[in-house]
């Protein structure tokens, strides 16, 4: 059994893996293009319907699904349970929306945004109807089909939002270029899970789903606060400009993650939900996991923001210069995401929802008072204060962790060592070469000179500093290139064939 599930769920992650390059390059190039039709104003307003949007989708459709994956009996009943709430709670939060759009505006002071509330709603209604079959998907494994749902939805949102940009030449370019996304996820995720659906359920299945979807919907609203607060805050005390910046640096780390991290944390749940009863098997697997996800993730975000103050203006345009800081800062944040990516599939497939619900309340606390704290020092001082939330987040996490499958601190920490030290040893060498190269030279040709000094330092430093490690995962790379993923993710992990 665990031989079989750890093959799957290597095929899984290197699906998941192409989906989320994929994604990510496809996003990547929308929003450089993008950028440089519009303004951080524009991004700002966008910003805004999103945080608006944010606590309505967590309670109808962010999380009320996940126990459809963790679930071991699962019954169709169990499965229209989920779907009659959330479309219920979907249609109350429309009508909301609707009613409270000149409210919201008002309160950013920003008249423009009560049309692209209302028009944004129709997210609610395209999240019901998704939530159920990306979660049968996700159950099974089947990230072959999840992985064309995602490339599919970026393609297209990559036309319409060129185009709508092209056009418009405003905010309105985002909007549609997102809603453009979900619409084509939504009819492929139902096209893939054959799920139709149905109102046939009873109280009694509901009930069965009560406990689990509690804790879990609670964690996922006061995760979605605690996220939303210096939006918020940011939005409504320093205006739209600063919303645009902010949003801008946390789109950079998110995609990062997305294509970095996501691919093995997002089969973690599923894994765990199966191997709840082995923990040898969830140590070696977690163990992996973060070593494999570290050697990539670290040296991605430390060079990313030592070359930002070349890439930025580059890529997003003159207009983007000033939040250079801060889309260092969110970087850096990104250091946490190899070794806390994986605390809540872990917790959430072990039946420990509580214990993420506790985390999450503690979080939004530290959050809100350090960043009510920094508001008032500007945007720089706010991303300080979500990075020190940010650790103390990870403590917690390693501790429930540990606590839920033995795994210690300790090991924990020293899995992604080695990766964090050559990746600061490169990051130091790309740092200073701009100070030795020629300083008539292009910003394009600064760039390419920036990225090969770090891809070559790192590569030397790991080898230097861990043989081993970079002889399995050379071996991994040359599993992969021959089309045996399975293997090179399984060599990866460091699990024995």
């Amino acid at each position: 059994m665990a031989s079989s599930l750890l093959k799957r769920a290597g095929r899984a992650a290197a699906l998941n893996t192409m989906g989320n390059w994929f994604g990510l390059v496809g996003g990547l190039v929308s929003i450089v293009v993008i950028a440089r039709m519009l303004t951080p104003a524009d991004f700002g307003i966008f910003g805004m319907a999103l945080v608006t949007f944010a606590i309505p989708e967590i309670l109808s459709t962010g999380s009320l699904n996940q126990c459809l994956i963790q679930r071991r009996d699962l019954r169709p009943g169990h499965i229209n349970s989920v779907f009659i709430q959330s479309l219920l709670l979907a249609s109350i939060f429309f009508v909301g929306v609707l009613v409270a759009a000149p409210f919201v505006a008002a309160r950013f002071s920003s008249p423009e945004l009560v049309p692209i509330l209302r028009v944004f709603s129709v997210v609610l209604f395209i999240g019901a109807l998704s939530s159920v079959p990306s979660a049968l998907l996700q159950r099974d494994l089947k990230y072959r089909q999840i992985t064309i749902v995602d490339i599919s939805g970026t393609v297209v949102a990559a036309v319409v939002g060129i185009a709508l940009a092209l056009y418009l030449q405003n905010s309105w370019a985002l909007v549609g270029m997102e809603i453009a996304r979900r619409t084509v996820r939504l009819f492929a995720f139902l096209w893939f899970a054959r799920w139709r659906p149905s109102l046939r359920s009873s109280w009694a299945e509901t009930a069965e789903l009560t406990r689990f979807n509690a804790a879990n919907v609670t964690s996922r609203l006061v995760q979605t606060v605690s996220a939303s607060i210096p939006r918020i805050l940011v939005g409504g005390i320093l205006g739209a400009p600063a919303l645009g910046l902010f949003n801008m640096s946390m789109r950079l780390r998110e995609q990062a993650v997305s294509m970095l991290v996501s691919p093995m944390a997002a089969v973690t749940l599923p894994v765990a939900a199966q191997a709840q009863d082995d923990m040898a098997l969830m140590q070696k697997a977690f163990e992996g996991a973060i070593r494999l996800t570290a050697l990539i993730a670290y040296p991605a975000f430390i060079g990313a923001a030592v070359i930002a103050p070349v890439a930025v203006p580059l890529m997003f345009g003159l207009q983007w210069s000033a939040g250079v800081p801060i889309i260092q800062v969110a970087l850096l944040m990104g250091l946490r995401a190899p070794t806390t990516s994986f605390n809540s599939g872990i917790l959430i497939g072990m039946g420990r929802p509580v214990v993420i619900m506790r985390i999450s309340i503690v979080t939004l606390i530290a959050t809100t008072g350090l960043v009510v704290m920094a508001i008032n020092f500007g945007l720089m001082a706010v991303m300080l204060a979500l990075f020190l939330a940010q650790f103390l987040t990870w403590v917690m996490g390693a501790m429930a962790v540990k606590s839920a499958i033995g795994f210690s601190i300790r090991r924990q920490a020293a899995a992604g060592s080695t990766a964090l030290l050559a990746s600061i040893i490169m990051g130091t060498l790309v740092w200073l070469t701009p100070f030795v190269i020629p300083g008539a030279w292009s910003e394009v040709v600064k760039l390419f000179a920036l990225l090969l000094v770090g891809v070559t330092s790192y590569l030397a430093s790991l080898a230097l500093l861990s043989p081993e490690v970079t002889r399995r995962f050379g071996c991994a790379a040359v599993l992969l290139s021959r089309g045996r993923s399975q293997d090179a993710m399984r060599m990866a992990l460091g699990v024995a064939s």
